[in-house]
């Protein structure tokens, strides 16, 4: 969820990726996909609607 979170902050944001690198494997990746479904299902009921456009950038960079 932090790489997510952080996406408004985009030098937090890479600060996070930099520090987990465990980000940039294959099971990192399907844990930040999962995260995303999961941050898009609650901002379709309105929470954190900003971070939804970055959220689908993310997604689909990881597709």
């Amino acid at each position: 969820m932090l790489p997510a979170y952080s996406l408004l902050a985009p030098g937090f944001a890479q600060r996070v990726r930099d520090t987990f690198l465990v980000l940039q494997t294959e099971p990192g990746r399907i844990a930040q996909i999962i995260a995303i479904t999961e941050l898009l299902q609650s901002a379709s009921r309105g929470d954190h609607p900003e971070v939804v456009p970055r959220l689908r950038t993310l997604a689909a960079e990881l597709a």
